[in-house]
């Protein structure tokens, strides 16, 4: 079964739960299961593309890498003395690491930033954006008027993306040469945003709709069983190895 079938609402109350299990723990062996369980659910039980998977998770592991050196070097308890740090550029790398009392939070830190990225990415790339707005208005009783603001408001992206381009080039065909992010074309791009807001208002009451919840919708999102289950398999698993690594 594929992860995009699952229920959005309970995907992500899933995810942000096992986000707050883990912000309790230092288990570094959890951390890396956690994250290395998510990508192999995302290559093995999606239909997310390896390629966009790496991409996204490069900024994860410079971030992560951040995180880790700066845990090994300026975390209190250093091994390094204040007579030593003049010389320090002399030893090795792997013997400063080794030597360092820091070591275990450098690894704390970067391998928890991992597993947050690794179930982030994870709900990301298997939620659609409608369906998850859908479960919130069927699951969690947000209200329509609130819904379909976002949801105009997300499908108005590209088209701002677009005229943004649109608008850049008309300045160059003008003659005047304009950065690629200036905030002449920005200014001109969100006064044209703020007019296809307007129409999408307008045709969104010539339509009748008014937000109120009595009102009938041609999909409706279920919590199914399966979701309930692997929901509680994600959390149990989580809380059960927290418990055995602690």
């Amino acid at each position: 079964m594929k992860l995009e079938k699952l229920n959005p609402s309970v995907k992500a109350f899933t995810v942000l739960l096992s986000v707050i299990l883990l912000s309790f723990q230092y288990i570094i062996e959890l951390n890396v299961g956690v994250f290395l369980t998510s990508i192999l659910l995302l290559v093995f039980f999606s239909d997310a593309k390896i390629k966009r998977i790496v991409i996204i998770l490069i900024p994860a592991f410079i971030a992560a890498f951040g995180l880790f050196m700066m845990g090994l070097y300026y975390a209190k308890g250093s091994a390094v003395e204040l007579e030593e740090i003049s010389n320090i550029s002399n030893v090795p790398f792997a013997v400063r690491a080794a030597a360092s009392r820091n070591l275990t939070t450098a690894l704390q830190l970067s391998t928890r930033l991992l597993s947050y990225a690794g179930l982030g990415i994870l709900f990301a790339l298997t939620t659609n954006g409608d369906d998850f707005v859908k479960s919130m208005i069927h699951q969690c009783h947000l209200s329509p008027k609130f819904a379909y603001g976002i949801l105009a408001a997300f499908h108005l992206m590209p088209n701002m993306v677009s005229e943004y381009k649109a608008v850049l080039t008309a300045y160059e065909v003008r003659g005047m040469k304009q950065s690629f992010i200036s905030l002449k074309v920005i200014f001109t791009m969100l006064v044209n945003s703020i007019r296809w807001s307007e129409c999408v208002a307008m045709a969104m009451e010539s339509k009748g709709f008014s937000g109120k919840n009595d009102r009938t919708y041609l999909e409706v999102t279920k919590v199914r069983w399966y979701d309930v289950l692997l929901s509680l398999i994600t959390l149990t698993t989580i809380s059960t190895a927290m418990f055995i690594l602690r």
